[in-house]
């Protein structure tokens, strides 16, 4: 159940976030040469959703196991070299994630502390920072599900 919900969420908030992006950014080009008046806000919020889709983008990504990999093991003729590359690309994945979680947090609560303010915007910048332990704990979570499932733990789960 919570595995459903968090491909619903990544489903729904990635592309949601892609798109205002995209509104944002072309908002933008429009008032600067068009009107031939520059917005301030437009360019800092393109950027902040830029952020947001890269780090919630890499758990989706995940899901689909579409991350760059070192595909000479993962995909050898040799099964048991073939399950090894598969099994260590989802360990340290799993790994990655969790030192990315760790050090996410730890610059989120520093940012908050600090009272840091975006300078456009005027908002708080640790929303923008707690994307980064969110969006590698959503990876981590379906690297571990994939390496539950090459270890035979976990029964294998269609990818749509």
């Amino acid at each position: 159940m919570f595995l459903r919900w968090i491909n619903v969420f990544e489903a729904v908030v990635v592309p949601v976030v892609v798109a205002l992006m995209s509104i944002v950014t072309i908002a933008q080009v429009f008032f600067r040469y068009v009107v031939a008046y520059s917005l301030d806000w437009p360019e800092e919020l393109g950027r902040y959703l830029f952020i947001v889709s890269i780090y919630l983008g890499a758990g989706y990504a995940e899901r689909f196991d579409r991350h760059l990999a070192v595909t000479v093991l993962r995909e050898s003729k040799n099964p048991y070299l073939s399950k090894i590359g598969r099994l260590a690309g989802s360990f340290f994945t799993v790994i990655f994630s969790v030192i990315m979680v760790t050090w996410g947090i730890q610059m989120t609560f520093f940012v908050y502390e600090t009272q840091q303010i975006a300078p456009a915007m005027g908002f708080p910048m640790f929303f923008v920072y707690a994307v980064i332990p969110l969006g590698a704990f959503l990876m981590g979570i379906h690297a571990s599900v994939r390496l539950g499932e090459e270890m035979g733990i976990l029964r294998r789960q269609p990818r749509t």
